[in-house]
């Protein structure tokens, strides 16, 4: 567990042991935590980014979107924002003003996925979607609920509009729930259970744990012991160098020093909070 300001923060990726799950490179797991009255929200002011895609879940709360390419956006709970940083953005996150004065809960997931060399370059993006217009799948009686963020699950389609093909949905599970599913072997799998316990191919896993596989068979089995939410995620690995340097991800120190350098000179833009 960490402290970023006064919010806990758990990391179950990137550890010493698991740099990266390919293209997952960061996983974060903010809260659960309560806001009091008059708080200053969010520690995260304008800040650059280059190389990658970040994508925040919001589980409780609210998270404001603001960037140096123009776009905003307030999401609430259940929804999701993906921002494809690209080139270089510089981005703010932070509560809405009623949150700020009222105080209230937040969860937020926040990952980092990483973009192939030949799309570290590419025009940066942001896309934001409220819960309404996450499609949800109900499998086993009920028992299984899955939201559908990006990619093809059981026939819907998820709003968002994945450059790489990554294909990402939560799971809700009631105890003695049964999900199963399908992801080529050649897909790296990200799999976290933010709650709850569950068996996941005759592994039990607990809270906040993030399971590993050996990408030997296609067939994912999931039971739930406990009342339990996952983020299950799956994409391409690119088998590429990968150089980071705090906010950037590129694959050369060259290309990090370069993206400093664009930062320091306002070519990813400028971002002025209200």
């Amino acid at each position: 567990m960490h402290r970023v300001a006064n919010l806990t923060m758990y990391q179950p990726l990137p550890t010493h042991d698991l740099q990266q799950i390919d293209p997952f490179i960061l996983l974060h797991h903010h809260g659960p935590h309560r806001f009091e009255p008059y708080n200053k929200g969010l520690p995260f002011g304008p800040h650059p980014h280059r190389g990658f895609e970040t994508v925040t879940l919001i589980f409780e709360g609210n998270v404001v979107h603001h960037d140096s390419q123009g776009f905003k956006s307030t999401i609430r709970e259940g929804g999701v924002q993906w921002m494809t940083a690209a080139r270089g953005i510089v981005h703010s996150e932070q509560l809405d003003k009623e949150m700020q004065e009222h105080g209230g809960p937040l969860e937020i997931i926040q990952l980092w996925i990483n973009l192939p060399s030949k799309l570290k370059m590419s025009r940066p993006n942001y896309q934001g979607f409220q819960k309404e217009s996450i499609p949800v799948k109900t499998l086993d009686n009920g028992n299984v609920a899955v939201n559908i963020i990006s990619g093809i699950f059981g026939g819907s389609n998820g709003p968002v509009q994945s450059i790489t093909g990554i294909q990402l949905s939560t799971i809700s599970m009631k105890a003695g729930g049964q999900f199963e599913t399908e992801v080529d072997p050649g897909r790296n799998i990200l799999l976290y259970v933010m709650d709850g316990e569950v068996t996941v191919n005759g592994t039990k896993l607990t809270s906040r744990t993030l399971a590993e596989f050996e990408n030997d068979a296609a067939g994912i089995r999931i039971e739930a012991g406990k009342d339990s939410r996952i983020v299950f995620g799956n994409g391409e690995p690119y088998n590429e160098p990968i150089v980071t340097h705090g906010p950037f991800v590129m694959n050369t120190t060259t290309e990090i020093m370069q993206a400093m350098r664009d930062y320091q000179m306002g070519k990813m833009g400028i971002l002025i909070e209200e």
